[in-house]
């Protein structure tokens, strides 16, 4: 049972309480921790004033770091974030590995306790002793705890144990649409974009499909980006997929084949490293970012003015580079590429091997046959500090050959290494790509990431053997890429962040991306310097003095920097004022925006060009109307006007109709019940949800084979409306799913004020009796008598002081409001 939400609303604490609760409340906020991290001391004489021990500066005083005791804290595991966790933490901040954090972070269990003697539920068990190579990062700013461990120390799915979900059926659709219509000096220019992924789950079998739609200014076209089956094998401990796929191989990911592959279950822990590729970016206006992995469109997704930081992305898989295109309403675009070496936290493969056989799949606008292609890999573990792996892939006219070695160095150096070989009989031409990707934490404060991958001109891909490859084609590989990523968090300086890209081409022709912040808060105001830069390279743009028209024009120096101060207002508004340059645009800014509630946020701006003395204007709005999410945003300035729209979600068909979510659904989700109650809250592991007019909702997402939970908010049900359990946990199994349902209990609660014949109030104790002569309460002051549970018509009897009875007769009105407390009426006690 949980207990009830007025029992624990209706305390009244005493003033000094309040206090030391509210300060107590204010610790765990990320502003209060990231402005200790920074330095900001505390007025010790205040917080003896207060009644709070001045102890506590001494113990924020070095650096931010979680209160002692359980904290609930978001949790990521080698990149794949797990949701909310209750996380123990000791005298000094550090994290103690409980059984409960072990279960949910997936991880073995070493036999080894660190303080014997503890609750079972409590023991804090030597995980770091076992595995020496885990990384631990407490960023207790944000509320979370960052695991980055070796893949032995994955727990292996809990196929064998029985204990969790199977089977159910529900079929699934998800939509992401997004437009804008621009009316300029030099024309009209419309774009519409729409991704939609269609299937079902049926006894454990994933079956999906992915489509997109795009219509550029008149010009419109489809594509299919994939459909497959999908089921794990307990007995073979793999996950099996058929159908039109895109390869999971980790040394040769991303080729689109017809097809069947199977791979080791934990593979799918981290799917296809879209948690930990990372796009950043500064938008100079309202744009739509376009990424592109292995030629296929995987997100498209609308932007604000301003910084970008993009993650969680649908990629197809975690070694090929991302290419990124930032386009503005009037058709102006600017292109740099992630590469793969580069994502940061990137996991080592999954122990296991990994085998996939088709035919290859052209994507739209490739030429050349389709051959038959096999591909195998192998990696193992080699102690619990590193890992190998060792591959083919094979065709008619093509092989290549791969391996990879992962390991951790001094408990804190991550160092990833890969080569590739290939060889192409039809052209006979040979050549290796290699690749090398260092992560490590430098002191406490300083993390630091770097990569080098470089190809010889003879290495080809197997999606370009049977193509006419013409010099320019050639010389447009790239022959070298280079990435640097560094971040410093300093008490007096602030927050660093810096992120290089460089790469080469055979053909000489150099680009690099540069992307780098600064912040610092002062007071109560937050100051922010971000500089964006693109060295070489193209972009397409349009010219207004070209009657329309496109071209491409070389970027030689392509340098943005945004000086931007952001002040709170009060509640959650915000005001920000800022300047930007590129090139010899200068402009400023002010900017107001507001979370109104969690349903509703907006922000409006006007911005001025300093040069041209030219204003524009622009708003956004976006609306969580419980069923799905909707973006809308408007902006005018001296060449025109133009309308902005994002609308995402999904819905669930089951045998209880049809259920719609804000999220998109993943591979293992549910429904969940709360009665016949509608917009009652529900937190689940993908955000909170509310029911709708039947009482159900869509748990988006349920992470498979380990435990989740599920939980009503008490305080959205109606004030008659309790719940026997408030709180589920349950263990999915992958591909399936799950239905649950919470028991409400409705009680009807009655104030009677009450009379005798004559009209004179109840004396006060006289007891009032039910059914059965069974005794339910006294008569309080003015003839007041409070009944718990009124469900029907019914009788009662009135004990007088005098030896004498009365009946009263209570008729409830014959539909309740559910909001209310309870129902108050009036009645006239007869004479018994």
């Amino acid at each position: 049972m949980v207990p009830s939400r007025r029992g624990i609303a209706g305390i009244a604490w005493p003033g000094r309480s309040k206090l030391s609760i509210g300060f107590v409340a204010l610790w765990s906020l990320p502003g209060i921790a990231t402005a200790l991290e920074l330095g900001e001391g505390f007025d010790l004489a205040a917080l003896t004033t207060h009644g709070i021990d001045p102890k506590v500066a001494d113990y924020f005083r070095s650096a931010a770091r979680f209160r002692e005791g359980v904290q609930v804290v978001g949790l990521r595991v080698n990149g794949n974030p797990l949701g909310r966790v209750d996380a123990q933490f000791g005298p000094q901040g550090e994290l103690c590995f409980t059984p409960g954090l072990l279960e949910k972070a997936g991880l073995v269990k070493p036999g080894a306790i660190l303080q014997p003697g503890a609750q079972p539920g409590q023991a804090c068990h030597d995980f770091l002793g076992a595995f020496p190579a885990t990384m631990v990062r407490l960023r207790p700013g944000t509320d979370e705890v960052v695991l980055v461990v070796p893949t032995q120390a994955l727990r292996e799915p809990e196929w064998e144990s029985g204990h969790f979900s199977q089977g159910g059926a529900a079929a699934l659709f998800n939509y992401d649409v997004l437009g804008y219509d621009s009316h300029s000096r030099s024309g009209p220019s419309r774009f519409v974009s729409a991704h939609t992924e269609a299937g079902f789950n049926l006894d454990d079998w994933i079956v999906r499909s992915r489509q997109f739609y795009v219509s550029d200014n008149g010009q419109a076209r489809t594509e299919h980006l994939h459909a497959y089956a999908q089921r794990d094998f307990s007995a073979l401990h793999s996950t099996f997929q058929a159908g039109q796929l895109s390869s999971n191989n980790p040394l040769f990911g991303g080729i689109q084949l017809s097809g069947v592959q199977f791979s080791p279950d934990g593979q799918s822990r981290t799917p296809a490293g879209g948690n930990i590729a990372v796009v950043e970016g500064l938008a100079q206006s309202q744009s739509r970012v376009e990424i592109r992995q292995s030629g296929v469109l995987v997100h498209s997704t609308l932007v604000p003015e301003g910084p970008f930081r993009l993650t969680g992305l649908p990629l197809l898989n975690a070694t090929s580079d991302l290419e990124v295109s930032v386009i503005d309403v009037r058709g102006a675009k600017r292109r740099f590429v992630v590469p793969a070496a580069s994502f940061a936290g990137a996991a080592p493969a999954a122990p296991g091997y990994y085998l996939s056989v088709g035919e290859l799949r052209r994507t739209a606008g490739e030429e050349g046959p389709s051959p038959l292609i096999a591909m195998g890999s192998g990696t193992w573990g080699l102690g619990s500090h590193s890992s190998a792996g060792f591959g083919l892939l094979n065709t008619d006219d093509y092989w290549a050959a791969g391996g990879t070695l992962s390991s951790v160095f001094f408990q804190r150096v991550s160092v990833n290494a890969r080569h590739n070989l290939s060889r192409d009989s039809q052209k006979a031409v040979s050549g290796s790509r290699s690749s090398l990707s260092l992560s490590s934490p430098i002191g406490a404060n300083i993390d630091v990431n770097l990569s080098a991958t470089t190809q010889t001109r003879g290495y080809r891909e197997v999606t370009e053997v049977g193509q006419s490859l013409r010099a320019d084609d050639l010389n447009s590989h790239f022959k070298n890429q280079y990435t640097a990523g560094v971040s410093w968090a300093d008490p007096t300086l602030g927050v660093f962040s810096l992120n290089y890209t460089r790469s080469a081409q055979f053909g000489g022709q150099t680009s690099e991306h540069v992307f780098a912040s600064w912040n610092k808060s002062f007071g109560r105001a937050d100051v922010a310097l971000i500089a964006d830069s693109q060295v070489g390279g193209s972009r397409v743009g349009r010219d207004a003095n070209y009657a329309g028209g496109r071209r491409d024009r070389a970027v030689d120096n392509d340098v943005s920097l945004r000086l931007q101060v952001s002040v709170p207002l009060g509640g959650d508004r915000r005001v920000s004022s800022y300047t930007s340059r590129r090139g010899e645009q200068f402009s400023a800014g002010t900017a107001l925006s507001e979370r109104v509630n969690e349903y509703v946020n907006y922000e409006v701006a006007v911005e001025r060009d300093m040069r041209a003395r030219e204003q524009s204007l622009r708003g956004q709005v976006n609306v969580l109307p419980r069923y799905t999410r909707v973006g809308l945003g408007v902006s005018r300035d001296p060449l025109g006007t133009s309308y902005t729209g994002q609308w995402q979600g999904g819905a669930v068909a089951h045998e209880g109709g049809l259920t719609f979510s804000p999220y998109s659904v993943q591979d293992t989700f549910g429904i969940v019940s709360v009665g016949d109650i509608g917009s009652a809250k529900v937190e689940t592991p993908q955000g909170p949800v509310w029911t709708d007019f039947s009482g159900q909702a869509v748990i988006a997402g349920l992470p498979a084979y380990t435990n989740s939970r599920v939980q009503v908010q008490t305080p959205s049900l109606p004030k008659r409306v309790d719940l026997k359990n408030g709180t589920q946990v349950l263990a999915a199994g992958r591909g399936s799913f799950n239905k649950v349902d919470f028991d409400l209990v409705k009680v009807r609660r009655m104030l009677v004020t009450a009379n005798d014949q004559h009209g004179r109030p109840l004396p006060q104790g006289a007891s009032v009796f039910g059914k059965g002569n069974r005794f339910l309460t006294s008569v309080v002051g003015e003839g007041m008598i409070f009944l718990n549970d009124v469900s029907e018509s019914q009788n009662l009897k009135v004990s007088l002081p005098d030896s004498s009875t009365c009946l009263l007769h209570i008729d409830p009105e014959a539909k309740p409001d559910n909001d209310k407390f309870y129902e108050a009426t009036s009645a006239v006690c007869q004479g018994g």
